[in-house]
């Protein structure tokens, strides 16, 4: 019989404390007769003693000098042998035995399915509420208390598709440093697939427990909202989307929204900590929407820059 290969891409910057987990989580998963998986390691410029751990894991280490979780999700992807690609963050582990079983599952229930993607829920191990908060506000869209359903987009912190989609669509564009997860979907979304969400594919994530970081995390975000994410979106309401200058008007609107849906798809499921940390949904969304506002100015000052010349 032959063997169905799976590759598991790991993209690395100083993950120290979080990838033995991972690694270990995966290699208890329980796989399907026929399936045989690998480890792929991106070593992206590690400077706290990640690169010494890999060394001493079951994993192929590979070091990618181009910053950036699109190349170094793209560097993993070309020393893959597998016919499938799951791709997971370092800060993940998997929830149960079953995450790659039922990753293969849904590719292969319906042809057109391009991603399947899983549940991202905050691990259950990390008391932190700063940490509780940066993951509610990130992923509300892809916890485990959530339906399976067909999406748009998924994160990827936790998705997997066929090797061959990638090289029908091309790789995650290494010049966006945010969102490249989302501009990979929108292309797999154009070329008539699909994007099925799977919760019983779960992993947990570690969030950050640094109110700074966390926040620049946000802003960064916000900056390619408008030049990536919009173009994606054209069924929200934005306003001033062709108007770099009056499309900050969004961002308190936007703030108050996005922390309103994250309320919303967490009270279900943890209603204490949800109502604790809304003063965090609004700051982490408000730092989100400054970015929002400096990415506006940018496009603007690009664009005259252009007329310009």
């Amino acid at each position: 019989m032959s063997t169905r290969l799976v590759s598991v891409v790991i993209p690395c910057l100083n993950v120290a404390g979080t990838v033995c987990r991972l690694v270990e989580s995966l290699l208890v998963q329980e796989l399907p007769e026929g399936v045989a998986m690998e480890i792929i390691a991106v070593d992206n410029g590690s400077s706290d003693g990640t690169s010494a751990l890999l060394a001493a894991l079951p994993v192929l280490r590979i070091h990618e000098p181009r910053r950036g979780p699109a190349a170094a999700r793209n560097a993993g992807i070309r020393a893959a042998r597998g016919e499938v690609i799951v791709l997971l963050d370092a800060d993940t582990r998997a929830a149960d035995r079953h995450l790659i079983a039922e990753h293969l599952r849904a590719l292969d229930m319906q042809p057109d399915t391009g991603i399947s993607g899983g549940a991202i829920t905050h691990d259950p191990e990390q008391r932190s509420l700063l940490a509780f908060a940066e993951n509610a506000t990130g992923h509300f869209n892809w916890h485990n208390r959530l339906p399976a359903r067909e999406l748009t987009f998924q994160p990827t912190p936790n998705q997997a598709f066929r090797r061959n989609l990638m090289e029908e669509l091309g790789p995650f564009d290494e010049s966006l440093l945010t969102l490249e997860d989302f501009e990979w979907s929108q292309r797999v979304v154009r070329a008539g697939y699909k994007v099925v969400f799977n919760p019983k594919a779960g992993v947990y994530i570690t969030g950050r427990e640094r109110f700074g970081a966390i926040m620049k995390k946000f802003y960064r975000w916000g900056l390619n909202v408008r030049g990536t994410y919009l173009p994606g979106r054209s069924g929200q309401f934005w306003l001033f989307r062709d108007h770099p200058v009056l499309f900050v008007l969004n961002a308190p609107l936007r703030t108050v929204n996005e922390t309103w849906v994250t309320v919303k798809r967490w009270f279900p499921a943890a209603p204490a900590r949800t109502l604790l940390v809304i003063p965090l949904f609004l700051l982490y969304r408000a730092a989100w929407a400054i970015g929002i506002a400096v990415g506006a100015y940018r496009d603007l000052r690009l664009r005259r820059r252009g007329e310009a010349a």
